[in-house]
């Protein structure tokens, strides 16, 4: 493994996120085994992974994080898994900072979730030229510097929405509406750009409404429901694509005084607070990211390539299915192990 010191590492980071935003292009997510970078040295004793995501804390890392930990016991050999990442963000002038501090640590590997696809892949260079192997979830790079990644299907996700959404309204006519978090987000972007599509191409006679965003921020998602409720009294569904939105979402239709009869809301993501949603009967479906075998199968692949174990023709994409979550199935067994934790047990 190359050894550099602190000070040159963070100095190069520096640089390099400077200029991440001119040298980013399209990302290859063909199937294919080999990437750019440094190779590890193969290593069969204890290892120290880091989990590095784009915002501590949140359920749906935690989820990430229980698979990691259980493929780490199946897989053997005492490996100890850490959760890293900004204490807020989603963005990389937050995940940054927290890279350089991992890069310093010299871990033997990282499961690395990406909060931009351009700005982070200079970052991120760093740490594989220094000889730390890296895999991705959840979102992607948009070059080839990781090992392997893996994903969930957001516009695949999207249509799932958008299919539940028809499937509820039973025929209505009427608007609906979309809740998405920024512009310039891919990750929840897709999720919108995926639902607006399939419904669409779906021909029913609902009428989908211009996306609005509310910037992470529950409190401007209730304001935005309810005056597009003012503006449009025959809006019959709602699709949020993260939990913030969906708990606007909730509350804006709370304060207009809606019944929820009378309204479809289907949310994007499984953590604990949109699961009571729905056993509640304020949100009508989620849709749930395979978070835990994202996790569990990113841990996998990272020790076989440090222990030089990786099968022939393994994927460097890797897509792990969503599924959309109603009271329903809520209890199922399959369904159980997608839904996002506040702790591992």
């Amino acid at each position: 493994m190359n050894v550099r010191t602190s000070v040159l590492a963070a100095a190069a980071l520096t640089a390099m996120a400077l200029t991440s935003a001119a040298c980013g292009s399209s990302g290859d997510t063909g199937a294919a085994g080999g990437t750019s970078g440094a190779t590890a040295e193969q290593k069969s004793g204890p290892l120290q992974i880091s989990l590095l995501t784009t915002y501590n804390g949140l359920p749906f890392y935690t989820a990430m994080q229980c698979g990691a930990q259980d493929a780490a016991k199946k897989l053997g050999g005492d490996i100890t898994v850490k959760a890293d990442g900004p204490s807020r963000g989603m963005n990389a002038a937050d995940q940054t900072p927290v890279l350089e501090g991992v890069v310093n640590r010299r871990p033997d590997g990282m499961i690395f979730v990406p909060a931009d696809p351009a700005a982070m892949v200079a970052p991120i260079r760093l740490a594989v030229n220094a000889g730390i192997p890296v895999v991705t979830t959840d979102a992607t790079l948009n070059e080839k510097v990781a090992k392997a990644q893996f994903r969930g299907d957001n516009n695949a996700g999207g249509a799932l929405a958008a299919e539940e959404l028809l499937k509820r309204a039973k025929g209505q006519s009427g608007k609906v509406l979309v809740l998405d978090t920024r512009p310039g987000l891919p990750v929840t972007n897709e999720r919108a750009e995926g639902f607006v599509k399939a419904l669409k191409d779906s021909g029913s006679n609902l009428q989908i409404l211009g996306t609005q965003y509310y910037e992470d921020d529950p409190t401007k998602a209730a304001t935005i429901v309810q005056s597009s409720l003012g503006a449009n009294p025959d809006i019959v569904g709602i699709f949020a694509t993260s939990e913030s939105g969906a708990m606007g979402a909730v509350s804006g239709l709370q304060a207009a005084k809606v019944d929820n009869d009378k309204m479809t809301v289907i949310a994007y993501d499984a953590g604990p607070t949109l699961v009571s949603a729905l056993r509640a009967g304020t949100l009508d479906a989620l849709v749930a990211q395979g978070s835990y075998t994202q996790g569990y199968d990113a841990l996998t692949r990272l020790v076989q390539d440090i222990r030089g174990e990786v099968p022939q023709g393994a994927a460097f994409d890797n897509v792990v299915p969503n599924a959309i979550v109603t009271t329903d199935n809520v209890d199922s067994p399959e369904i159980k192990k997608l839904l996002y934790p506040t702790s591992c047990s």
